[in-house]
């Protein structure tokens, strides 16, 4: 049995690198496509970002034309002589 483990052993050696070279691969091509990904995904990020800022600039536009509008309803409700202004208003 001795002589068979001797035999067998530089291929049980040989077998393990090889696996670890395969598993260095693996790990090295998950990274790339992990890379890949993550670049993705500031590209997503960058379009969201900018979304947002749109979003929000038109959303204080709009803030601002409901309260100049609120206050000309205020200011028709204080003065009924303004909705006598005639037909130009």
């Amino acid at each position: 049995m001795g002589t068979q483990l001797q035999i067998l052993s530089p291929i049980i050696q040989y077998g393990f690198a090889g696996l670890s070279v395969v598993l260095l691969g693996i790990i090295v091509w998950l990274i790339s496509r992990l890379l890949g990904i993550l670049a993705e995904t500031n590209t997503v990020i960058k379009a969201n970002t900018a979304a947002i800022q749109t979003l929000d600039q038109r959303t204080g536009e709009t803030l601002a034309l409901t309260r100049r509008t609120f206050e000309r309803l205020l200011c028709k409700a204080h003065n009924p002589r303004a909705n006598e202004g005639g037909a130009g208003e």
